[in-house]
């Protein structure tokens, strides 16, 4: 009896710190909407003019996301972005955190 109780202690005990891991290591996205005002492809970065007139640079660290920026994207494009907050810097992370509203982007 007492060893039922603490297995079924011990499953619990593991399922709550496995909830709590979970949640800790998930990054809440943020989104801006803006200009692309430059990019630097070398150092992987992208500034834009948000819509609030804010001057936001982001770090990309997603080869595609890239790739689009360069194929795709222009100086002057509007453009969505989600990202989160790592050590102060801003991260566009997947390609479609990195979103053209013109078609095609």
């Amino acid at each position: 009896m007492k060893s039922l109780r603490f297995v079924t202690l011990l499953t619990m005990i593991l399922f709550c710190l496995s909830i709590s891991a979970g949640i800790a290591l998930s990054a809440e996205k943020s989104s801006v909407k803006g200009k692309i005002s430059g990019y630097d492809l070398e150092a992987k970065t992208v500034t834009i003019t948000a819509d609030d007139g804010k001057e936001m640079t982001f770090s990309i660290e997603s080869d595609k996301a890239l790739q689009k920026l360069d194929d795709r994207l222009f100086k002057g494009d509007e453009v969505k972005i989600r990202y989160t907050e790592k050590d102060g810097k801003k991260l566009i992370r997947d390609t479609n955190d990195l979103r053209g509203t013109k078609p095609g982007c």
